[in-house]
């Protein structure tokens, strides 16, 4: 009896679709209803960044994930993940923490919430590495314990490291036309920096900037934060500001996945009607 003959090109196909098995660390960033019982999941992961997976019957009663997968939760994942496909598989999941202390404060919670903001809308799937789950999680874990007044240089702080890793980074020590460190006048996102008087290309080009204002974007971009003195509101709030154009220029050109957390409100004075739970709600997709 002859054996059966298979094609050198389906052999290859089918080992080249077989499922690999990894454990990491994971935070859930996004999350979606699948029928009755399960649910598509965006991970942010410590060893290949952003993955969605499967977590099929994760509304059951019993259930491999230790309930359903809620935002804001880190713990320890078993994926099953095929090269080519963009959807995986989630097999195990042990909850680690879902940053507590978050989840009772809604000012704290809103800040959360950008820093989740920012995180999905500049890691794509499929791209990274540990670099930004590393970072999310330091920035939620410190957002459990900073002072209320100091939330807002946290949030700045995180921005300017996603940005250097991504190769975004604001150019503030020269002009990012010519080079130039001297006559610094105006930020202008689309050049990716400040511009000296020299090269700008009219008086109202970019936004104003003040040394004040880039000091505290240098210090924060290339000190820990327990060492950057908290600044006058207006400094903060113009920091803001540039940060924000700067990344929404940015997101836009590169056509980055969801809707940007710009314009948020500032964090020294929430809503008193605002409760976590309504602030979580407004995250569930």
């Amino acid at each position: 009896m002859l054996a059966r003959f298979t094609p050198l090109g389906a052999a290859e196909s089918r080992i080249a679709a077989m499922p690999e098995r990894l454990e990491t660390a994971a935070l859930v960033i996004q999350r979606f209803a699948f029928g009755e019982t399960s649910q598509v999941v965006h991970l942010l992961t410590e060893e290949r960044g952003r993955v969605v997976v499967l977590a099929k019957g994760a509304w059951r009663d019993k259930n491999s994930f230790e309930g359903p997968l809620d935002l804001l939760v880190r713990g320890r994942v078993v994926l099953s993940l095929v090269e080519g496909r963009e959807l995986g598989l989630l097999s195990q999941r042990r909850i680690e923490t879902n940053y507590p202390a978050l989840r009772r404060d809604p000012r704290r919670f809103l800040a959360a919430s950008r820093l989740l903001a920012r995180v999905v809308r500049f890691e794509l799937v499929g791209h990274g590495g540990g670099e930004t789950f590393r970072l999310f999680d330091r920035a939620l874990q410190a957002a459990e314990t900073l002072e209320h007044d100091r939330l807002e240089l946290l949030l700045l702080s995180f921005d300017l490291r996603l940005a250097r890793q991504h190769g975004i980074e604001p150019v503030l020590r020269q002009c990012a036309r010519c080079g130039s460190p001297r006559r610094l006048a105006r930020f202008v996102a689309a050049d990716g920096g400040v511009v000296c008087a020299d090269c700008r290309r009219g008086a109202d080009e970019g936004s104003p900037l003040d040394p004040a204002t880039t000091r505290l974007l240098l210090e924060l971009g290339e000190q820990s934060l327990q060492r950057v003195a908290t600044p006058p509101p207006a400094v903060t709030a113009r920091a803001r500001r540039l940060l924000d154009a700067h990344l929404e220029w940015h997101a836009e050109s590169a056509g980055a996945q969801a809707p940007a957390f710009s314009g948020a409100p500032p964090l020294a004075e929430p809503d008193p009607c605002v409760t976590v739970s309504s602030a979580e709600s407004s995250l569930r997709s």
